[in-house]
C-alpha cells in the first residue's frame, strides 16, 4: 500500500487516502497478512477525529453512493465491547421508542463480545431483519425496522478476519453504530471507551445528525447505566456540542450495580425483554431501559426534558403500547 510509509510517520490521511486504505482492506485479492500490517500501522498512529469521519464516509459511500434519507428517524445502539454481558438494552429500548411514534431504524449485529447480540435476540423473538431497500415501507407500516450490519455492509466480511487477527482495538470498534445505511435525523450512541466520546460526537455532527447523544455509562457500560454518573456529549440543534454528566438517581430512578443488568443466552434475553415490555418486570432492568428510552425521547424532541422522557417511557410500558409494538413486529 502506497501510504504505509505515511502511516508510520504519523501522517494524517485525507478523504482520498482513507478511501484507498479502505479499498485496500476489502480487496479480496490481497493477502490478509498484508492487510493486517496496514491496519496495524493505522492503529498505532494517533488517529484524528477527521479520519474517523473519513473512514465512516468511505464505508457508506462504497455501499451506498446515494445514501437514502428517512426524515425524523433515530437509531439507538452502542459500540459493544464493554464486557458487561448486559441484556439487550438498546433493542428493548427500540420497541419503546417506536411505540411513541418515532421512526426507528436500528442497525445491529450478532454478538461479538457478549452472549447475545441484537440479531440473536430478534431471531428468538421471530422478528425478521429488513433489507435496506424495504426499510421505508417497513417503517411507514410498523414504525420500526431492524437492519443487519452483515447484510447492509457485506464488505465488512473482508475486515472482520483482520480484526480477529489483531488483539488490540482498531478504529472499526467505533464505526458499527456510525454506518447506518440511512441518513438519520437523531441518534443515541453508547461508547465503551470514554476517551472516544468527543471524537464520536464530532463525527455524528459531521454526518449531519440534527441532534444526538453520545454516552459512556457509569462504571464502563456502552449505554446509560444506573450505577453512577453517565458521561454525555450532546449535539444540539445549532451544532454545538455540550458535555455533562447524568445520574439516574437525580431523576427518581434507583441506584443499581451494573452486574444486576446482566443477561444470558438469546433465549434468556428474550424473556427479559418481554417481561420489561409487558410491564411484569419492575426491577432495575426496567429502569435502565426507561432511562435510555428517555434519552431517545429527549434528543428526538418528543419531550423537552429527560425527566419527561422517563415518565413517557413508563407510561408506554404500563399502557401496553410498548408490548403492542413488539407484537406487531413478530413474524414480520
Amino acid at each position: 500500500m502506497e501510504n504505509l510509509a505515511q502511516l508510520s510517520k504519523q501522517h494524517t490521511l485525507n478523504q482520498q487516502e482513507i478511501t484507498q486504505f479502505i479499498e485496500y482492506l476489502i480487496n479480496p485479492s490481497i493477502d490478509n497478512d498484508k492487510k493486517v500490517e496496514a491496519l496495524l500501522q493505522f492503529t498505532k498512529k494517533d488517529i484524528q477525529q477527521q479520519e474517523l469521519t473519513y473512514v465512516v464516509n468511505s464505508l457508506i459511500q462504497i455501499m451506498y453512493p446515494q445514501q437514502p434519507t428517512y426524515e425524523g428517524s433515530i437509531c439507538v445502539c452502542g459500540t459493544g465491547g464493554d464486557r458487561s454481558n448486559s441484556f439487550n438494552i438498546s433493542t428493548t429500548v427500540a420497541f419503546i421508542v417506536a411505540s411513541a411514534g418515532i421512526p426507528v431504524i436500528k442497525h445491529g449485529n450478532k454478538s461479538i463480545t457478549s452472549n447475545s447480540g441484537s440479531t440473536d435476540l430478534l431471531q428468538e423473538l421471530d422478528i425478521a431483519k429488513t433489507n435496506v431497500s424495504e426499510v421505508p415501507f417497513q417503517v411507514q407500516e410498523k414504525g420500526l425496522a431492524f437492519i443487519s450490519a452483515t447484510q447492509s455492509y457485506p464488505i465488512m466480511k473482508y475486515i472482520q478476519p483482520l480484526r480477529k487477527m489483531i488483539s488490540t482495538p482498531t478504529i472499526f470498534n467505533l464505526v458499527g453504530p456510525l454506518i447506518n445505511p440511512f441518513k438519520l435525523s437523531y441518534q443515541v450512541m453508547g461508547v465503551y471507551d470514554p476517551t472516544k466520546l468527543k471524537m464520536v460526537a464530532e463525527t455524528l455532527r459531521d454526518l449531519g445528525r440534527r441532534r444526538a447523544i453520545v454516552v459512556h455509562g457509569a462504571n464502563g457500560m456502552d449505554e446509560a447505566s444506573l450505577s453512577g454518573d453517565n458521561e454525555i456529549y450532546e449535539i444540539t440543534e445549532n451544532g454545538t456540542i455540550e458535555h455533562y454528566y447524568l445520574n439516574a438517581t437525580d431523576y427518581g430512578l434507583k441506584y443499581a450495580d451494573n452486574n444486576e443488568l446482566q443477561g444470558g443466552t438469546p433465549k434468556d434475553n428474550r424473556t427479559i425483554t418481554l417481561n420489561i415490555l409487558s410491564g411484569h418486570d419492575k426491577t432495575c432492568k426496567r429502569d435502565v431501559v426507561v432511562l435510555n428510552s428517555a434519552l431517545a425521547f429527549y434528543v428526538s424532541g418528543k419531550v423537552e426534558t429527560i425527566k419527561a422522557g422517563i415518565k413517557l417511557a413508563e407510561d408506554l410500558i404500563d399502557s401496553g403500547c410498548a408490548m403492542k409494538q413488539c407484537l406487531v413486529m413478530e413474524g414480520n
